[in-house]
């Protein structure tokens, strides 16, 4: 409004307040992500428009400049309270008492105080007239009195709210103090306008009160980290949260738990004692912070004794303010019993699914090479037979010799089956022992000196039950051939990563053979094949590489997984 102004000494305490104001809404901008924020926001705004046209009321000479500039100014009283009340509600986790109806029966009120008091010329409803001194003093009509009352209703329960978060909350109690002062001296300011003016100043007691609560609220967001080191008024989320939350200072020390952690770890609901944070920290935190390092991420701890026994999966995480100053630490307990004994019971499942058809594939393969053996053991005898009647028992016995050599290979590949069978990978067996175990029996019974070399990421991998037991029959077949058609007692097994696979390489310098030239009359071709339609049925594969006289490598590759429960080594 046009005007004349002039300077008033007063005018500092005022553009001060607007200016803190001012600061405080660029702060809670930054952080509006937190619950409430947006509320406090808007709060902060509506204060300095209040503060602004206190200046103007101070700063102006005449008298209908001051009423105008007072009639805007009470004009914003009545919304910053009802912003007070939404900001509380959700900082106090209470936001399910602010729904949308609620939002509207605040947002009316508001409306039509606005909307009568810029038409307060035509009905004086609002203000019957004014008191213009050093300090101007409205005098209410009936709708100022009611929009009054209302709005001490209003205060009343931002108090309440107040008080409540100091009762619910140890580790806001400072902050709940801070800010219930501040809203009691407000109030009082109102008070005293109401009944006396303002006796001790030219200012408006509505700036002053607004100024002393922006001040309140300064020591509670940058003195007391109102919005920092708990999470803001954690509320009936994290209060009924099946997972433990703790809270731990810049000292390691249990400021915050959520009721679930107290039950979990045996202590006493709110922060605990320090005895108890003593006692539970060094096995719950001992090794999450490295002297000179950012805290870990995920660990297991196991929490009882017996059948009361419980797993938990822990996760530790810092909590850092926007500057990179670390604030404290977060810990969250979770509750994976039940997961890991599906997950026991999931691997069993796999383990029978792979012995059963192991069994099966055995039984084929027995089928099919024994079958082989046995119908030329038939054709060799009946040869002989033959022989024997028409006296020519020099044929007879070549034959029978062969019958021999073949009976013998037989009788080696029967044993071959019942040793890979003790050995192999079941249900109750680690891989690398089974193998060593079966690398043992082939340099006792045979002479076959195999060198196994295992790369440090393998112990890092996972394999599911199926895909162990066909890896570990496919490297007993490459051994076998080794050791039936490679006439040489050296092999090199490497067990290594690469990328999502597990690959193992079976490497002799024996007298090789031409892949393409094979035929299955001496049981090599089978083999090949068998080896092959093992990896293909767990999404592996098989490459052979041999030349004559130069030795045969054979490299298997199957899926891996990167597993935390069980690895290939264990």
């Amino acid at each position: 409004m046009r005007g004349h102004y002039a300077f008033n000494p007063h005018l500092w305490f005022t553009v001060a307040a607007a200016a803190l104001s001012l600061l405080l809404a660029g702060y809670t901008w930054r952080r509006r992500t937190v619950p409430g924020a947006v509320s406090l926001l808007f709060a902060l705004l509506i204060a300095l428009a209040i503060e602004l046209s206190a200046t103007l009321v101070l700063a102006a000479v005449e008298a209908p400049t001051k009423i105008f500039w007072t009639e805007f100014e009470h004009l914003w009283i009545l919304p910053a309270v009802s912003a007070g009340l939404c900001f509380l509600l959700e900082y106090a986790g209470l936001s399910r008492w602010l729904t949308r109806r609620t939002t509207v029966l605040l947002a009316v009120p508001c409306v039509l105080y606005v909307l009568l008091t810029v038409t307060n010329g035509a009905h004086h409803a609002v203000w019957t007239g004014f008191s213009v001194g050093s300090f101007v003093h409205p005098v209410r009509g009936w709708a100022g009195w009611f929009f009054a009352v209302y709005g001490y209703a209003v205060a009343f329960t931002n108090s309440v709210i107040v008080v409540w978060l100091w009762i619910r909350f140890p580790r806001l109690r400072w902050a709940a103090t801070v800010l219930f002062c501040g809203q009691m001296v407000s109030r009082f300011t109102f008070l005293v306008q109401e009944r006396m003016g303002n006796p001790s100043a030219a200012v408006d007691p509505a700036a002053l009160g607004i100024a002393f609560t922006l001040a309140t609220y300064a020591i509670a967001l940058f003195g007391l980290d109102m919005f920092h080191l708990v999470p803001v008024a954690r509320g009936t989320m994290i209060e009924q949260m099946s997972d433990g939350v703790l809270v731990l200072d810049r000292q390691h020390h249990i400021v915050d738990i959520n009721p679930a952690g107290a039950r979990i770890l045996g202590l006493p609901a709110g922060a605990p004692s320090p005895e108890d944070a003593a006692r539970i920290l060094p096995e719950l935190c001992g090794p999450i912070y490295p002297p000179n390092g950012p805290p870990l991420g995920l660990a297991r701890m196991s929490i009882g004794t017996g059948s009361l026994s419980r797993q938990y999966e822990v996760n530790r995480s810092a909590l850092d303010d926007r500057r990179g100053y670390r604030r404290g630490y977060l810990i969250v307990l979770h509750d994976v019993t039940e997961q890991e004994k599906a997950q026991e019971q999931f691997l069993e499942q796999q383990r029978a699914l792979a012995t059963s058809q192991e069994r099966d594939r055995v039984g084929r393969e027995l089928h099919d090479s024994l079958g082989q053996v046995l119908g030329f053991v038939k054709m060799q005898a009946q040869t002989a037979r033959q022989m024997l009647r028409k006296g020519r028992s020099g044929q007879a016995d070549r034959y029978l010799g062969q019958l021999v050599a073949v009976a013998q290979d037989a009788h080696a590949d029967v044993r071959e089956y019942i040793v890979s069978a003790r050995t192999g990978v079941g249900s109750d067996s680690h891989f690398l022992a089974a193998l060593e175990n079966y690398l043992g029996h082939l340099h006792r019974d045979y002479g076959t000196r195999a060198k196994l070399e295992v790369a440090p990421e393998w112990a890092e991998a996972g394999l599911v039950p199926t895909v162990r037991v066909q890896l570990f029959s496919i490297i007993h077949e490459a051994l076998t051939n080794v050791r039936k058609h490679a006439k040489t007692s050296n092999v090199h097994i490497r067990l290594g990563i690469t990328g999502e696979s597990a690959e193992a390489i079976v490497q002799d310098d024996g007298a090789g053979f031409e892949p393409d030239l094979e035929t299955p009359r001496n049981g090599k071709k089978f083999g090949l094949h068998f080896m092959q339609e093992r990896a293909q049925e767990v999404g592996g594969n098989v490459t052979i590489h041999s030349v004559p006289g130069a030795g045969t490598q054979v490299i298997i590759r199957v899926p891996a997984e990167r597993s935390s429960h069980e690895s290939l080594g264990g």
